[in-house]
């Protein structure tokens, strides 16, 4: 796998993890929670800029430390969507 291709892939599901949450805001008009999506949206997108700084920087043996690093974005995203569906859930108060 090359490095354009990894980096598409971070970017592709930041993006969808983005879109999702722009779609969860439009279904509420409760601002705690927007405020809270936004954000979660900006933790993710912090979460985008590292990875793909990470990808730039390999240590050690490129193929296993690609493998970690998409490893730990897709746990990493698997939380904030845990978080976002959290956050939807909640009833208003």
């Amino acid at each position: 796998m090359n490095l354009r291709v990894i980096k598409k892939d971070i970017n592709y599901m930041v993006d969808e993890f983005v879109s999702d949450a722009v779609i969860s805001m439009s279904f509420h008009d409760d601002n705690e929670k927007a405020e809270q999506i936004v954000a979660l949206i900006n933790e993710v997108l912090d979460l985008r800029d590292e990875m793909l700084s990470r990808v730039s920087h390999p240590e050690g043996d490129k193929r296993a430390y690609y493998r970690n690093l998409t490893d730990e974005l897709l746990s990493a995203l698997d939380v904030k969507y845990d978080s976002l569906s959290a956050i939807v859930a909640r009833k208003a108060e």
